[in-house]
C-alpha cells in the first residue's frame, strides 16, 4: 500500500511525475516513519501479550478458527516485526495522504470545513482496515464463526494501526 501511494498518488495531485514530486513525497515519508517511530515500536512490543495470550497478531500462522494462536520466541519476533511494519506503513499512508490533502486544497475549498475528509486519518483506517481484513480472512472461516476473542483482538490491533498517523503528525508537532 505504500509503494502503490508513493509512486501513484503524488503525480496524480501534482499533475505531473518530476524527480521534484518523488523528492518531496520520500521527504514526507522519511517524517512520517521518523515521527512513528516511537509509537511503532510501543504497539510491536506493547501488543506482544495479546499474542501471547493466543489472543491475535499482527502475523498470525494459520491456525483453525477455534485453535488459539501458538505463542514462541519466533512468533514474538513475527508478530512485533510486522506490528512495527504495520504501524509505519500506516503512518507514511497517512503522511501521503496530508500531502495530498494540501495539494488538493483548492479543490476542497468549495466543501465546508467540517465536511472535509481528513486524509490524515483516512490513511490510517485505510491501512487498518485492509490489515484486520486480510488477518481475519487468513481463518478461511466466517467472520461470525471466528471465536469472538479473535475478532475483537484482532479489531484491536488495527485500532492501534489507524492510530498511527494521527500520532506520527502530533509528535512531528512537537507533542512527545
Amino acid at each position: 500500500m505504500v509503494a502503490v501511494a508513493a509512486l501513484l498518488v503524488p503525480p496524480i495531485v501534482m499533475a505531473e511525475a518530476t524527480s521534484r514530486t518523488y523528492a518531496l513525497t520520500a521527504a514526507i515519508l522519511i517524517l512520517a516513519v521518523g515521527s512513528a517511530f516511537p509509537y511503532a515500536v510501543v504497539v510491536a512490543l506493547g501488543t506482544l501479550p495479546l499474542c501471547y495470550a493466543g489472543v491475535a497478531s499482527f502475523a498470525a500462522p494459520r491456525p483453525a478458527a477455534d485453535e488459539p494462536h501458538p505463542f514462541s520466541a519466533v512468533a514474538a519476533l513475527r508478530h512485533a516485526v510486522a506490528g512495527f511494519a504495520y504501524v509505519s506503513g500506516s503512518a507514511a499512508v497517512g503522511a501521503i495522504g496530508i500531502g495530498t490533502q494540501i495539494g488538493l486544497t483548492s479543490d476542497l475549498s468549495a466543501i465546508p470545513a467540517a465536511f472535509r475528509p481528513s486524509f490524515l486519518h483516512l490513511g490510517g483506517v485505510l491501512v487498518a482496515a485492509v490489515f484486520v481484513s486480510l488477518q481475519l480472512w487468513r481463518y478461511e472461516a466466517p467472520v461470525g464463526e471466528l471465536p469472538a476473542r479473535t475478532v475483537v483482538g484482532t479489531v484491536a490491533l488495527g485500532a492501534s494501526v489507524a492510530l498511527s498517523p494521527a500520532v506520527a503528525f502530533w509528535v512531528f508537532n512537537g507533542g512527545f
